[in-house]
C-alpha cells in the first residue's frame, strides 16, 4: 500500500511539473506549430517585409506603431514614427495551425519641419541642401526644396548680389526632357512646360506662364489656370550665415504634375533686366523627387 502511495505522488508531481513549463521566447511561443519567419529591407522610413514562413495561408503583420496592421503577405510600410520597433507577424495555416515571430527593427527618426515663409530661416536648419552651383559664379550659391504638403518651398543662399528683383523659374512638370522648352541658360533638354516671370520682392506683377505644344521658341500664354503671381508666396530678401537668403513657395496645383519629379532653372535679373544670376550654373536643371 505504501508503495502504491508513493508511485501516486510521483505521478501527480510529475504532472504538476510538466504544468508549470513555459517558453518565453516571443519569436517561439509555446503552442506554436507553424515556422513564422520574415526578412526586411528599408529605404528611409519605407520598409519592405518578406515573408519566410511555412505554409502559411493567413497573415497578420502588426508593424508596432500604433496600431498598424496588414495582412498582406510581404507588405510594405512607411513608418510616420522613428526608433526601435518591434514588428510581429502572425501565420495560420488551411488547418488552423498558427506560428508567431516578432523582431525589432529601427526606423530613422522622423523630423517635423514646418515651413513659414515669413523671413525667418531658422525653418530651413535640418532641410538638406539639393543643389549648389560648384562653378563658383553667380549671386545664387545654393538651394533648399521642401515639397511635404500642398506647396513646394523653395531655399536660395547667395551672395550679396542675390536680390532677387526679377527672375525668370523654368520648370519641367512631366518628367520628361524630351519635351517642353530647352531653355538656353540649360541646353542639355531641360525641356520646361511651365515659366514663372516677374518680381519677388515686391509682388507688384508676375505670372505662370504655358509653353505652347509644338513651338521650337518660347510662346506666352495664360493657358495655367490662375496664373497670377499669388500662387507664389516669397519673403523679402535677409541674411542667414552671412550670406543674402530668400525663402519662396510655388503652389503645386497650377503646376499640371505629371510625373515623379519636378525639375527646374532660375534666371535672376536687376530690376533693369540686367543678367544677375543663372541657377544651377552647370546648364542641367536641379531635379526635385516629389
Amino acid at each position: 500500500m505504501k508503495i502504491l502511495k508513493l508511485l501516486l505522488n510521483c505521478a501527480i508531481a510529475t504532472v504538476l511539473l510538466m504544468g508549470c513549463s513555459s517558453d518565453d521566447s516571443a519569436d517561439s511561443p509555446s503552442g506554436s506549430t507553424l515556422n513564422a519567419d520574415f526578412t526586411f529591407t528599408s529605404d528611409g522610413s519605407t520598409f519592405t517585409f518578406t515573408n519566410l514562413s511555412d505554409s502559411g495561408l493567413n497573415y497578420r503583420w502588426d508593424f508596432g506603431d500604433l496600431g498598424f496592421i496588414s495582412n498582406d503577405q510581404n507588405p510594405v510600410h512607411t513608418y510616420p514614427i522613428g526608433g526601435d520597433l518591434k514588428v510581429s507577424l502572425t501565420v495560420t495555416d488551411e488547418s488552423g495551425n498558427e506560428g508567431y515571430v516578432v523582431k525589432t527593427i529601427s526606423a530613422p527618426e522622423i523630423i517635423i519641419i514646418d515651413i513659414a515663409i515669413d523671413g525667418d530661416f531658422a525653418d530651413w536648419d535640418n532641410v538638406e541642401v539639393l543643389a549648389e552651383n560648384t562653378t563658383g559664379e553667380g549671386a545664387i550659391q545654393l538651394m533648399k526644396v521642401w515639397t511635404v504638403g500642398t506647396k513646394i518651398s523653395f531655399y536660395l543662399e547667395g551672395n550679396a548680389d542675390m536680390l532677387m528683383a526679377l527672375a525668370q523659374i523654368y520648370m519641367n512638370t512631366d518628367a520628361d526632357e524630351t519635351s517642353g522648352y530647352d531653355a538656353e541658360d540649360w541646353p542639355d533638354f531641360s525641356g520646361a512646360e511651365i515659366m514663372f516671370e516677374g518680381p519677388f520682392v515686391n509682388g507688384s506683377w508676375g505670372s505662370f506662364y504655358a509653353q505652347d505644344a509644338g513651338e521650337t521658341g518660347w510662346s506666352f500664354n495664360d493657358t495655367v489656370e490662375d496664373s497670377s503671381s499669388s500662387n507664389l508666396d516669397t519673403s523679402a530678401v535677409g541674411t542667414n550665415n552671412g550670406m543674402n537668403a530668400i525663402e519662396f513657395t510655388i503652389d503645386k496645383s497650377i503646376l499640371g504634375l505629371t510625373g515623379d519629379y519636378l525639375s527646374l532653372g532660375i534666371t535672376e535679373y536687376s530690376d533693369s533686366w540686367g543678367g544677375v544670376s543663372t541657377f544651377p550654373g552647370d546648364g542641367s536643371f536641379v531635379v526635385i523627387d516629389l
